[in-house]
């Protein structure tokens, strides 16, 4: 099979804000071969600033007012990085990413991180980010007292909209007062829409503080530059939005505010190829106010001149109209519409027109909304080589390999280091020797993680068995790209892998790396085990129960995610499980006398029980009620959705029970093969309580779902 497209460009959209959804949904519909496109979000779930107000007042879940990028990002055919820029380095072209992530090389760069508000005191909550300003909220929410206090500092409309929104969600429970600088909120507004505000302050019994700015809050005061306070239990800073600091550090060219200097074609004016648009950008000739409304107009031009950019062509100047319809939610299902100075309407069909207009906007970035050509059109070539000739290049190897760190460990005699043709070790006396071996292709964007739970799943196979990681062999396939892009592709793999070979004190001594269609990785590994402590399939025993750790569903949600009906929640879950280690559940399972195990992979929790009951000679029977679940996994396979391989372990299942398996929804995860799946035991029944609390305390999920019974080869399932 030869590859698709060479990658010749990477285009990094850096942040999930409105203007990026679009950029997405346009290259959904029309894909450029050749380009990959990788979007960054700290918060992969992105508010819609338009809908914020009703979700504070209560009247919608917050799910309904955010657009999913998983799914978003899926259907575009784009890498979605759920990580967090901490700084740029222009002169590498590089984005550098938190929490120890390699960094991102692009070729072009589009910002659109937001903003924060400006001089937001340490024990204010600011109101952007969104995302974390609604996790403040709800824990604020939580603590409150009875007739608290809430100051909200910013007169423009946000402000005033939040006020009024927090009025309504802390009825009878706190008393809100406006600060502002401005004598008049909203400041932007035109003198009759002033008017409509202010008497809907007055009703909502919201106290205002106009014409002085607030400075600080600390010890349950707001502090205001002419030196009054105004007493307040918490402080929510809904001022002007300044631009993230590492912007301006980065050397991009700023305003006064941290937001990036762009050209109408919204490309940086001293960066070429680096792109922003929203809060942190500020637009030369066309300055605008920073609200959702300019960001999600950007959306449209940016795509464009980003599509330009990629094809090497000229861009085109972005010619916003002067002003924009701004509608302010009142609350009490009223709102309030004005238009430059002229326009002002207010009332109750102001309310729906701007529920219907949010609604429809944040549809379009819903899954199935994206119709139209999603496949990436076929590219002219050259033909690459098969073979050894398909090999990965020695430079990008090398340069591969240099970024992990050296290994030291004193059985091994000659490994990477040494460039020998393979690698010599010591085994230590009195060990057994446990291998075994693992393969496969990316599930995952981002390659750092997808290395590190490869790894993770490669040494599972050797916990299973009771041995310690001691060395391991890389198999490592990535897709021809041109420049050193293969290199970092590499790099990014082998140290997420490396991230977890370290964590497990095992050795990385060597390994084989090929061009392939599709990046893929594995390891054999080697390690080593006592002989009086091995977990074997082949020792359950009668009357043990069965325990399970670790939750059931990957398969199905890996297949849901290419099809774009896996939400980043659930990514985010299924992440989280399949990067855990096994090695602390092994280790806790042997300290309370288990020696039978193993680890539910490719065959499923029926297929890899199967093996066991086979081996021991023994029966089981299973309480189906009891599997553990992933979140999503149930829901997802009701709609049908199942991994390629449940046919195969469906076939398994019925042939273990002797027809075919009932009509139970826990019937998907039984024959779900996992990605780094947990360890499934035998263990004695007077221990088994002992150690679900001792997994517990360590934080691993653990179930008992079933009981090893003498009838040989028997299973049995129980509702």
């Amino acid at each position: 099979m030869q590859p698709g497209p060479p990658i010749g460009l990477d285009l990094v959209l850096l942040g999930g804000g409105h203007a990026h959804v679009e950029v997405l949904r346009r290259f959904a519909l029309r894909p450029l071969p050749g380009l990959r496109i990788t979007i960054v979000a700290r918060e992969p779930l992105t508010p819609y600033t338009g809908m914020l107000p009703a979700v504070i007042r209560g009247e919608i879940p917050p799910a309904e007012a955010h657009i999913d990028l998983a799914p978003l990002a899926a259907a575009a055919r784009t890498r979605l990085f759920m990580a967090e820029a901490e700084a740029l380095d222009l002169a590498a072209r590089r984005v550098l990413l938190a929490h120890g992530h390699p960094p991102l090389s692009f070729d072009l760069l589009s910002i659109d991180v937001g903003g924060l508000p400006a001089a937001a005191p340490a024990a204010a909550i600011p109101v952007k980010p969104i995302g974390r300003f609604l996790a403040a909220l709800a824990g604020l929410e939580s603590t409150l007292p009875q007739a608290a206090r809430i100051a909200v500092v910013g007169g423009g409309a946000g402000g005033v909209e939040l006020a009024l929104a927090l009025a309504r969600r802390f009825t009878l429970r706190a008393a809100i007062t406006l600060v502002s600088a401005t004598a008049e909120v909203p400041a932007e507004a035109p003198p009759r829409a002033r008017r409509i505000a202010r008497a809907a302050l007055d009703a909502a019994r919201i106290t205002l503080a106009l014409g002085t700015p607030a400075e600080d809050f600390r010890n349950g005061r707001l502090h205001l530059r002419d030196g009054t306070t105004i007493p307040a239990d918490a402080a929510l800073w809904a001022t002007g939005v300044v631009g993230p600091p590492f912007l301006a550090a980065s050397g991009l060219a700023c305003d006064p505010s941290g937001a990036v200097r762009v050209a109408p074609t919204l490309e940086s004016l001293s960066h070429p190829g680096i792109f922003a648009a929203g809060d942190c950008a500020a637009v030369a000739g066309s300055p605008r106010p920073k609200a959702g409304v300019w960001a999600v107009r950007a959306g449209p031009p940016l795509a464009a001149n980003l599509r330009r950019a990629a094809l090497g062509v000229k861009l085109r100047p972005w010619h916003p109209q002067p002003a924009a319809l701004a509608i302010l939610g009142l609350g009490g299902g009223r709102a309030l519409a004005w238009r430059g100075n002229r326009f002002v309407l207010s009332g109750r069909a102001v309310a729906r027109w701007k529920e219907w207009l949010d609604r429809r906007w944040i549809a379009m970035y819903r899954p199935g909304a994206q119709s139209g050509r999603m496949r990436m059109p076929a590219m002219e070539e050259e033909m690459r080589c098969a073979g050894c000739g398909g090999k990965i290049g020695a430079q990008a190897l090398t340069a591969a390999l240099a970024s992990l760190a050296a290994t030291s460990h004193p059985d091994i005699m000659l490994g990477l280091a040494a460039a020998e043709d393979a690698a010599v070790t010591r085994v230590p006396a009195g060990k057994l020797l446990v291998q075994s071996v693992d393969h496969f292709r990316a599930f995952l964007d981002d390659p750092w993680l997808f290395g590190e739970i490869a790894a993770v799943h490669a040494l599972s196979d050797i916990y299973a068995m009771g041995g310690q990681p001691w060395t391991a062999l890389a198999i490592a396939a990535v897709p021809f790209m041109g420049g050193a892009k293969m290199a970092e592709e590499l790099a990014a793999m082998m140290a997420g892998a490396a991230r977890a070979l370290d964590a497990a004190g095992c050795a990385l001594i060597g390994g084989h790396s090929a061009e392939a269609a599709e990046a893929a990785l594995g390891f054999a590994v080697t390690g080593l085990a006592d002989p009086d402590r091995l977990l074997l399939k082949s020792a359950l025993r009668p009357g043990e129960r069965l325990i399970l750790t670790k939750k059931l569903g990957t398969g199905i949600l890996l297949a849901a995610r290419p099809r774009g009906l896996l939400g980043a929640a659930d990514l985010a879950s299924v992440i989280e499980m399949m990067r855990k280690s096994n090695c602390s559940a092994a280790r806790i399972l042997l300290a309370h006398g288990v020696r039978a195990a193993t680890d539910i992979t490719g065959f499923g929790l029926a297929g890899h029980l199967n093996e066991m009951l086979r081996a021991s000679n023994v029966g089981a029977t299973l309480d189906l009620a009891a599997l553990p679940a992933l979140p999503g996994a149930l829901d997802l396979a009701a709609s049908g959705i199942a991994s390629t391989l449940a046919a195969a372990n469906r076939a398994l299942l019925a042939a273990a029970l002797g027809g075919e398996p009932p009509a139970h929804p826990a019937i998907a995860l039984l024959i779900d093969p996992q990605t780094s799946g947990g360890i499934l035991a035998g263990i004695a029944p007077e221990h088994a309580q002992s150690c679900l609390s001792d997994l517990s305390a360590a934080g691993i999920p653990a179930t008992l779902i079933g009981t090893v019974i003498p009838d040989p080869f028997r299973l049995s399932l129980t509702a």
